[in-house]
């Protein structure tokens, strides 16, 4: 994704955590980041009052702090309402050009990143098109293997993360959210630069080994979850965009080859105990 601002006095300022992931990596994920070639996305920002929605738009999704509008051209439109300045965030239909709007002559310190609360669902429009997803879930690499853990907040997916990264070998790709594509012919699991700590989180990918639920209320060890099962929570901690409805089926197909290809268990363990053993013999 390429954030052009040369027509505005703005400059573009990431977090930390967001700055890792503008490094190229050598990752199949990667492809070519030159403007208007690969899966890159050229977006530009104007620095203009709001534009209001038209008739030639429909509301597919409206919450207090969003909307997702799609007009007759197909085009994709976020509003991020609660953002300051609010901003308006057009993609093409086939995500290669698009713009940010907002009036930010009112932002006294010109130095901001205006997708700030719209990139997270931007990018889970993208991966929805392909089939992919962002797992509400942490993640770790070792040893060129990759384990996923998934939970909704409160799981202890951060704290399971700590400790897993007490050992040098291990990388953490995110402690909330993890990409999930297939590609190759196998599943791979991404960091994501969604969080605060930029030392929680890490632009590699690996091959997905195991995918852990995690469970506090279980006894602690790790236990088989059936394939219809661990779709089932997938499909209700996932971010997948449910306002498409034209990406679902690809969804849908691409949980049952994961559930087919990858085992799915459950992970309880006591806090202050180590649960690589665990995890290493599920």
């Amino acid at each position: 994704m390429w954030l052009d601002a040369t027509d505005t006095d703005l400059i573009i300022s990431p977090n930390l955590s967001r700055i890792k992931f503008l490094q190229p990596v050598a990752q199949p994920q990667a492809g070519s980041y030159l403007p208007g070639t690969g899966d890159a996305l050229i977006l530009h920002l104007r620095n203009a009052p709001l534009p209001n929605s038209s008739l030639s738009e429909t509301l597919l999704y409206r919450s207090e702090s969003w909307e997702f509008w799609r007009d007759t051209a197909g085009r994709l439109n976020f509003l991020a309402l609660e953002q300051v300045p609010p901003c308006k965030l057009t993609v093409s239909p086939d995500f290669k050009y698009g713009e940010v709007a907002g009036d930010f002559s009112q932002v006294a310190v010109k130095t901001i990143y205006p997708l700030e609360n719209l990139e997270i669902r931007l990018f889970a429009a993208w991966l929805a098109t392909r089939g992919d997803m962002i797992l509400h879930a942490s993640g770790v690499m070792v040893d060129g293997r990759g384990y996923c853990f998934v939970g909704s907040s409160g799981a202890g997916k951060s704290t399971l993360v700590t400790t897993l990264a007490a050992d040098p070998a291990v990388t953490v790709l995110g402690e909330d959210q993890v990409i999930l594509r297939y590609l190759e012919g196998r599943f791979w699991i991404f960091g994501t630069p969604w969080h605060i700590d930029p030392n929680r989180c890490s632009p590699d990918g690996v091959p997905l080994e195991k995918l852990f639920f995690l469970d506090r209320n279980a006894k602690p060890g790790v236990e088989w979850v059936t394939s219809m099962d661990g779709v089932a929570r997938l499909l209700q901690t996932a971010f997948i965009p449910y306002y498409l409805q034209e990406a679902l089926p690809a969804i849908l197909d691409r949980l049952a080859l994961l559930a087919e290809t990858v085992s799915f268990y459950s992970l309880s363990y006591q806090l202050g105990s180590d649960p690589w053993s665990l995890i290493l013999k599920a």
